[in-house]
C-alpha cells in the first residue's frame, strides 16, 4: 500500500475518501482524499465510504470528482 489506510478499525484497505463532520449543520461530508491526515477527518476505503450512514436528521453530502 503506497497510500494512507482506512480509519475503521481492523480495515487494512487503503483510504480512497475522506469523511468529516460538520456539528453546527448537522451534516457529514465525504469527499476524495485530502492531500494529507487531518485529525478532525477520517480517511475511508471504497467499501467503508460506500456504506457511510449518518444519525438520524443529519445529511450526508458526497462530493465527486467527475472525469474530464
Amino acid at each position: 500500500m503506497t497510500g494512507r489506510p482506512c480509519s475503521r478499525a481492523t480495515c487494512n484497505a487503503e483510504a480512497i475518501s475522506t469523511f468529516t463532520f460538520v456539528y453546527a449543520d448537522s451534516m457529514a461530508v465525504l469527499g476524495p482524499l485530502s492531500q494529507k491526515a487531518e485529525p478532525h477527518s477520517y480517511d475511508l476505503c471504497s467499501v467503508h465510504a460506500e456504506r457511510l450512514s449518518a444519525p438520524q436528521g443529519w445529511q450526508v453530502v458526497r462530493h465527486v470528482v467527475l472525469p474530464s
